[in-house]
């Protein structure tokens, strides 16, 4: 269903300017965020992304959902360049993906319209209620809890029915009851999901495969089960250095 073949990213910055010298003279400096990442995902599957911080999690969603061309590699969607695939996949980043100044219902027929929707009335009822937030949806998203904003992105990315989901951080910042909320719902939805979390109990419960990402590398693929035999037995020590680097974040 997706295939990411020998992705490199790579950022470019200037330093600070400190001094006259560095204003007129900035030096710009390079970070490797994803160097030569493979994986392949599979119809139906739900794969985690594992990684502390700047691993390179969103840098890779963000490639594989066409935000964001990498500097070299490729990446097909369900058979298909990933620009060539933007209705086979629905994204969600954050709660930051919904318009604060309007309505729940607003910001879903909004993106509805974006894409076309047929029968888009039946589709956000189909979405909100499954989500059990067809109570909220004439208020103004400025009125919701983190919680319901983070259900309102969900629905956003359903609203055109794609096939491939890829969610960043999805329960981030939400209280451990509703966290398993979310992780339930996630599971119900009987899609391809590819979702990035530096929750380690997170990756264990949605994700069939985990991916574990560490300064831009694919230093680990595996099942949960797969993947904590190897952190025990010591067989991977890149893998000791991910698992050190989460615990200390969570």
């Amino acid at each position: 269903m997706i295939s990411v073949q020998n992705v490199t990213q790579i950022y470019h910055y200037y330093r600070p300017r400190k001094s006259v010298v560095s204003f007129l003279f900035p030096k710009r400096e390079s970070i490797v965020a994803l160097d030569r990442v493979s994986l392949e995902i599979k119809k139906g599957e739900i794969y985690g992304l594992l990684g502390p911080n700047g691993a390179g999690k969103t840098t890779l969603i963000k490639i594989i959902s066409g935000l964001l061309k990498p500097a070299s590699g490729t990446v097909w969607v369900n058979g298909t360049g990933v620009f060539g695939a933007q209705r086979e996949v629905g994204i969600m980043f954050g709660d930051s993906m919904v318009y604060n100044l309007l309505t729940g219902r607003d910001n879903l027929d909004y993106v509805a319209n974006l894409y076309s929707v047929r029968h888009s009335g039946e589709r956000i009822k189909e979405i909100t209620d499954f989500l059990e937030i067809g109570d909220w949806l004439d208020r103004y998203v400025s009125e919701y809890s983190l919680g319901m904003r983070v259900k309102l992105c969900l629905a956003r990315a359903l609203i055109h029915d794609p096939p491939i989901l890829l969610l960043d951080e999805p329960t981030l910042g939400l209280d451990p009851h509703f966290s398993l909320h979310m992780r339930n719902k996630i599971r119900k939805l009987g899609k391809t999901v590819v979702l990035t979390t530096h929750y380690m109990e997170e990756a264990e419960f949605l994700s069939e495969r985990v991916g574990i990402l560490h300064r831009g590398h694919l230093v680990g693929e595996g099942t949960p089960e797969e993947l904590k035999d190897q952190i025990v037995r010591s067989k991977n020590p890149s893998l000791t250095d991910v698992f050190i680097e989460l615990t200390n974040e969570s």
